[in-house]
């Protein structure tokens, strides 16, 4: 299952404000799909807690809940993934322009007077690009494992009463 993002991939001819605009626009998407996952991950761990707190599960319940486990790993996993993809590639960009790591310093590129050269900043924000679509990527894949963390959940809380 992919999802169609609001900007498509880099073309040759993109202006470097359209490269840092689609950039940004994938990177609040990342933020609100890695901000769905938590919370639907939240939920079903508050749910998971409460199950076992209110009932002893059996061997088919304690089976269920490693399929579960499995599911919500792998989207925590995706939301880890998609925050450390995109930290990466914002200390790189920021490392490769000669701006200092702490991000309160102000950025003062390599000469105090010049600006990057065009060829360095498109390169840059072509690279921020690729990992703003590789962020969303991933945070879209935390999303569905999410949903499907929560199915699970549903099935084991079934599973729990019927049983």
């Amino acid at each position: 299952m992919t999802r169609t993002s609001p900007v498509g991939p880099p073309r040759g001819d993109d202006a470097p404000e359209e490269l840092l605009r689609q950039a940004c626009a994938l990177v609040r998407l990342c933020g609100q799909d890695g901000l769905i996952a938590a919370v639907l991950l939240g939920v079903v761990g508050v749910g998971v807690i409460a199950q076992l707190a209110a009932v002893r599960p059996g061997v088919v319940q304690l089976a269920l809940l490693g399929v579960l486990g499995v599911a919500y790993a792998g989207s925590a996993g995706f939301v880890v993934r998609s925050r450390m993809t995109l930290v990466a590639a914002l200390s790189s960009a920021r490392g490769n322009t000669g701006s200092p790591l702490d991000p309160a310093v102000p950025w003062r590129p390599f000469a105090l007077d010049t600006a990057l050269d065009e060829r360095v900043r498109d390169g840059e924000l072509r690279r921020l690009l690729a990992a703003a679509h590789r962020c969303s990527e991933l945070s879209w894949r935390a999303v569905v494992w999410g949903m499907v963390t929560a199915v699970s959940f549903v099935i084991w809380t079934m599973a729990m009463v019927a049983l």
